[in-house]
């Protein structure tokens, strides 16, 4: 296994961590219980969920547009991966507006109700950092830079080919 790929595997761990953090300092609210106004520590876990994630995508890119380079974009596993980042994006996303639905139906809906568990506070708030930094959306960022690398290798290996013809 290359530089790349244990630096890759070690943001992605890092980002997993980052995730059940995340989770764990959202709060949940119970039917019949008090609202939470004593501040939000889930968004430490958020920001630095969010600047993990970036670097786990920026390095993902670029590790895997090499090994689409490298291995051919047609190559048994480099579709293999692309049908997989193909199967598991619009996964993804249908599971992550699953989830938004079931917590905007457990806090009575969200910022703009005002029957809302959470209709005085922003956005981002104690009981919604995981809408924003999860399992599914971590999932379909990287199935779709998988899908954004294996297209730019391909329209590379387009442009390669027309050069050659072109010149030769």
């Amino acid at each position: 296994m290359g530089k790349g790929w244990r630096k890759l595997l070690i943001w992605l761990l890092i980002n997993i961590i980052l995730v059940v953090l995340t989770d764990g300092m959202t709060f949940t609210y119970k039917t019949g219980g008090t609202i939470s106004g004593n501040g939000n520590p889930g968004i430490i876990m958020l920001a630095a969920g969010w600047l993990f994630g970036i670097i786990l995508l920026c390095s993902a890119g670029m590790v895997l547009y090499r090994l689409f380079r490298l291995k051919s974009v047609f190559s048994i596993p480099s579709l293999l991966i692309a049908v997989s980042a193909l199967i598991v994006l619009p996964l993804a996303i249908w599971l992550e507006t699953g989830y938004i639905d079931a917590l905007r139906v457990h806090l009575r809906g969200f910022t703009r109700d005002e029957d809302s568990v959470v209709f005085r506070f922003g956005w981002i708030n104690q009981y919604t950092n995981n809408l924003f930094y999860n399992a599914y959306i971590l999932a379909g960022g990287i199935a779709l830079v998988i899908l954004v690398a294996w297209i730019a290798a391909l329209l590379r290996r387009k442009a390669d080919t027309k050069s050659r013809v072109n010149s030769g």
